[in-house]
């Protein structure tokens, strides 16, 4: 769930979990801590993307995704 890991009650005890589920909790973890960061969220990168439209392009989990749209909901409307 996207919202244990925003609230960080996972990474409490992430040293007890089997590697892959580490890695795919700290992976979540950093999406969360990126959707906190409103200039982030919010300034174009070198190709004019948005941290969301590069998320997208790169197949990142849906729970990224809802992280994300949840830190810049403007993101998802076209210009």
């Amino acid at each position: 769930h996207p919202e244990a890991i925003e609230e960080n009650t996972i990474a409490s005890n992430i040293h007890d979990r089997h590697q892959l589920v580490q890695s795919f909790i700290n992976s979540n973890l950093l999406f969360a801590l990126e959707a906190k960061d409103q200039d982030h969220m919010t300034t174009p990168d070198g190709n004019g993307e948005l941290p969301l439209h590069t998320a997208l392009e790169n197949n990142v989990t849906l729970g990224s995704i809802k992280l994300l749209v949840k830190g810049n909901p403007l993101a998802l409307q076209s210009p």
